[in-house]
């Protein structure tokens, strides 16, 4: 059993590092880019089960770092001591840690994944969760929840992605977003704060958002890495060179305008049991 808590009332300027343990590898990054990170993370491993999650903490408010942090103790508290947690589960570790938070909010988004391969997520607010098999396809298993998406005018998307219409420690009501399915051998799962996404290439028709997942430019990004240090590793790499060239591109057909952010991954490698 391994596990590692990266709360972002204690990072500095990063943390990062990687393990393998009985059918998970794991990697993970946590990244300053504000004045003091509010972005948190986790990842536990044990002989039945594989716990990974992202925080967000909501920027602009008091207590982000904190928020993000107590969220991320809770649910890892709630969840890593239940054998085959089921979607009630995660559903109340959720509502737990939001009970839990008396300053500022986050956002989170986890993953549940049996030594069977079977797996299950949940999302609170806009991070992402990405699964990609050995053939390279990747796809977005969770919209991120926002104000704004496809069709929306080029403009107002840039200007209110950073929205949160949804997090826990908000008086507002919590939607959770969830998703079950199976992985493979080789089969890779990624859980990102919206850092990731937001500066990734979208695909724009007539002025409009057409694709804003981001999919196609992740992609090429991974290239061909299969394991998880690598893809973490190269995201994390490529999201903040891009956040430090503040690029402003857009034409007819795609979009990239940078955003300054903490960034949070963590990368989980299925491997057979």
């Amino acid at each position: 059993m391994k596990t590692v808590k990266l709360l972002g009332n204690g990072i500095g300027d990063e943390e990062k590092g990687s393990f393998s343990e009985g059918f998970a590898d794991i990697a993970y990054v946590v990244r300053r880019g504000h004045g003091t990170c509010g972005d948190s993370a986790f990842a536990h491993v044990d002989d039945k089960k594989a716990v990974i999650a992202v925080f967000d903490g909501v920027s602009g408010e008091p207590g982000a770092g904190e928020a993000s942090s107590i969220a991320a103790l809770a649910m890892l508290n709630s969840l890593k001591n239940v054998d085959s947690p089921t979607k009630n589960d995660l559903q109340e570790s959720l509502v737990n840690a939001h009970s839990n938070i008396v300053t500022g909010s986050t956002t989170a988004a986890v993953i549940v994944v049996e030594k069977t391969g079977r797996f299950i997520c949940a999302s609170v607010g806009d991070s992402t969760i990405y699964s990609l098999d050995k053939s390279g396809r990747l796809k977005l298993q969770l919209q991120p929840m926002r104000v704004v998406g496809k069709g929306s005018p080029l403009d107002e998307f840039i200007f209110q992605r950073m929205v949160v219409p949804a997090a826990l420690g908000l008086d507002a009501d919590m939607p959770i977003l969830m998703r079950e399915g199976k992985l493979s051998g080789g089969d890779v799962l990624l859980v990102m704060t919206d850092a990731v996404i937001d500066n990734l290439k979208i695909r724009v028709k007539g002025g409009k958002v057409a694709d804003a997942s981001g999919e196609e430019d992740l992609r090429l990004i991974i290239g061909g890495a299969s394991g998880a240090a690598g893809i973490v590793r190269l995201i994390r790499d490529e999201i903040v060179r891009r956040m430090k060239a503040k690029f402003d591109i857009r034409d007819k057909d795609s979009a990239l305008v940078s955003k300054l952010d903490d960034l949070a991954i963590v990368g989980l490698l299925f491997k057979k049991a």
